[in-house]
């Protein structure tokens, strides 16, 4: 009786415990499994959209226009010296115009002179033509594309002597001389029109020449930018417009460097870092972003936003007007090795990566470079460095799941 009851329960104790045992053998393979990543090179670029307002140190030129009609010369964001022309200014309108349509036939007539001169057709080839011609058409394309109109009437004009010097050198045409008649005939009939000569305004000092006027002219102590508050800077931004009865001809930038000064916010102060170059993107077609460096970070203890101030040196004609406006401000990239914040360990002190190399795991040392929500970027050592052969590199295969993890240890 004994024997039977003996004989049932020990076959069932020993199937319970060789379940058991293959349940712990399955359980232990399954948990002993390493999930892993390849490690690449990835670069980060962070930005941010501010709003602020550019300050230059200008100075408005005491000569008005008057009752006359004012032409100027220089296109916006032109450099000029002490004594350059800036301006003209008519009687009249109509003045204005004959006096402007007078040029523009001086300007054709040269143009054609050119074209049949024998020092410019005697040495004409038709290849090097075509190509010239071609490599201009395609700059006043570029021009047009991007909105880039500053030299458009330079470029043009190339482009017109060229295909007038090729008329000459193939012999479709034999001169200009009839069309150069014709052109000084309306120059006469022209300048018999203008009834008074016109006042020419010049610089009284060197500088960016500018024509509008807003009235923020001289508002800012630019000895004192770290003085700059967010309720200054509010103030500025929202500070009325001039209205248009200011006479003045024009103003000049008096300092090739020029500053951008934005409000930012509490929580995203900790991208700036003083002295860091930077660089804003405005926006503007045509316009690539622009260079920058951060000067100052004004902070108030009773304030929660601080200011920024950028410096730029870059000037044009679409940038030399840019008063209150947005901008990106893109911040230097920052290229390394791609890393799962799963895969950081630390032996001690040491912060590593387990890589699986031949069967078995070996710690890499990485110098963490920058940090992000799920990753980390490592420093990639150079193939030059002596300690290149025992660092991470692109590729390796490292373990971003697993435990029991030491160096030199088998897994397979």
């Amino acid at each position: 009786m004994k024997n039977t009851f003996a004989h049932r329960i020990v076959p069932g104790v020993l199937s319970v415990f060789l379940l058991i045992y293959a349940g712990f053998q399955v359980y232990r393979y399954i948990n002993g499994q390493y999930k892993t990543e390849t490690v690449y090179t990835y670069t980060v670029a962070e930005s941010a959209r501010v709003t602020g307002i550019a300050l230059r140190n200008e100075i408005v030129l005491d000569e008005r226009i008057g009752s006359g009609v004012a032409a100027y010369i220089p296109s916006d964001g032109t450099k000029v010296s002490k004594g350059s022309p800036i301006a003209e200014i008519y009687h009249s309108g109509e003045d204005a115009a004959n006096i402007q349509k007078l040029r523009e036939l001086e300007n054709q007539r040269a143009l054609l002179e050119k074209a049949q001169d024998p020092g410019t057709t005697s040495f004409a080839h038709t290849d090097v033509l075509n190509k010239q011609i071609f490599s201009e058409l395609g700059n006043v394309i570029d021009a047009v594309n991007g909105e880039n109109l500053t030299d458009l009437q330079a470029t043009s004009d190339k482009l017109l002597v060229l295909m007038n010097t090729k008329q000459i050198a193939t012999g479709k045409q034999d001169n200009f001389n009839k069309a150069i008649e014709l052109i000084r005939a309306e120059e006469e009939y022209c300048s018999s029109r203008i009834s008074d000569e016109s006042t020419i305004i010049t610089a009284a000092q060197p500088g960016y020449f500018m024509r509008n006027i807003d009235g923020l002219e001289g508002k800012v102590d630019f000895r004192h930018l770290d003085e700059l508050t967010a309720k200054d800077l509010f103030d500025l931004i929202n500070a009325p417009a001039l209205k248009k009865s200011s006479n003045r001809v024009g103003k000049l930038m008096v300092d090739h460097n020029w500053y951008f000064a934005a409000q930012v916010s509490a929580d995203e102060i900790g991208k700036y870092r003083l002295g860091a170059s930077v660089t804003l993107d405005f926006n503007i077609s045509g316009i690539s972003p622009i260079p920058a460096v951060i000067t100052n970070i004004n902070t108030q203890k009773d304030q929660t936003d601080a200011v920024v101030v950028f410096r730029c040196d870059y000037v044009n004609q679409a940038l030399i007007n840019l008063r209150v406006a947005q901008a990106d401000v893109k911040f230097k990239s920052v290229t390394g090795l791609r890393v799962s914040s799963s895969a950081i360990r630390f032996i001690g002190i040491q912060k590593g990566v387990y890589t699986v190399l031949s069967e078995k795991l070996v710690f890499r040392p990485v110098e963490v470079i920058y940090e992000d929500t799920g990753f980390v970027l490592c420093r990639e050592t150079q193939a030059e460095d002596p300690a290149f052969k025992n660092s991470l590199q692109q590729f390796d295969e490292i373990v971003i799941e697993g435990t029991q993890l030491y160096d030199d240890k088998r897994i397979k």
